[in-house]
């Protein structure tokens, strides 16, 4: 069970600055305005790029939290970004190269760091148009593993979650069922 963040609900309205309702953690009602100020998972996509023998690209991170630690390439979707969209950008940000999205793994929440926001993560295999990808935005490294050979700092539960559910699929149904185009 994923809990909510340890942060008090916020005291006043982002609108016209009124307090804020504190009966309801993650639904507060202005007492002015009415503006309704929900607290909900911030939206993060996961691209797991795999190759023709199945190994998986991950990046080393090069921020906190878990400075150094590796996980799933990705990230925050932008206000209003199609999901998809927003999937290739954070492959293109992290890598430098495009994707071509290949298929649906799981989503699942998870708290960004130890003590940080709830977040609702949702995972695709995607395919690299370049293998000239470099270390680029928030990424240190990158970086093929085995699925049978994962780093031991894989800090997200939602990312081993990820991987675990991606080894499934593939010691279930093979690689090949995996590479079917969905969007690009």
């Amino acid at each position: 069970m994923i809990r909510p963040s340890p942060r008090p609900p916020f005291p006043y309205c982002p609108w016209c600055t009124s307090t804020l309702s504190q009966d309801n953690p993650f639904r507060q009602v202005c007492s002015r305005c009415g503006f309704i100020l929900y607290h909900s998972s911030s939206p993060c996509m996961g691209a797991i790029p795999l190759d023709s023998t199945g190994k998986v690209l991950l990046a080393q991170r090069a921020i906190e939290p878990f400075f150094g630690q590796w996980n799933i390439i990705g990230g925050f979707l932008n206000y209003q970004e199609d999901p998809l969209e927003g999937l290739v950008r954070e492959v293109r940000e992290e890598t430098g190269v495009d994707c071509t999205v290949l298929d649906f793994i799981t989503m699942t929440a998870d708290i960004y760091g130890e003590d940080g926001q709830a977040l609702m993560n949702t995972y695709f295999t995607v395919k690299l148009l370049s293998q000239e990808f470099t270390p680029q935005d928030d990424v240190r490294m990158l970086r093929w593993f085995s699925l049978d050979a994962l780093p031991d700092a894989l800090p997200f539960a939602s990312d081993r979650k990820a991987l675990a559910i991606l080894r499934h699929k593939i010691q279930s149904h093979g690689l090949h069922s995996l590479v079917r185009c969905h969007h690009e």
